[in-house]
């Protein structure tokens, strides 16, 4: 990735661009990146307690790491996630979860 950037740096070099141009330019790009990734959602959870709310969206991270158990697993997940949740879902610790 990072030699595919240079590459490319180069080759705006070559057209004629300074590099502090080029520098402003990557600059924008990473920005407009990172407030266009704010806006992409598939799914939103509304309600963490709602069982088959946080199975639809546990399924797809489930199934990227045991895929054919992805079924399985989200219903098991979904109620240890709701049964050790803390009152004020908010104050949920990640650091909490292990495997």
């Amino acid at each position: 990735m990072a030699g595919e950037l240079m590459a490319h740096a180069a080759s705006l070099i070559n057209m004629g661009l300074h590099p502090s141009e080029i520098v402003i330019g990557y600059d924008k790009a990473a920005k407009k990146t990172i407030e266009l990734l704010e806006t992409l959602t598939v799914q939103k959870l509304e309600n963490p307690r709602d069982h088959a709310e946080l199975v639809r969206c546990v399924k797809s991270v489930v199934a990227s790491k045991q895929a054919g158990l992805e079924e399985f697993l989200t219903g098991l997940i979904a109620e240890a996630a709701i049964f050790t949740m803390p009152t004020n879902v908010m104050k949920f610790n990640v650091d909490n979860v292990r495997i």
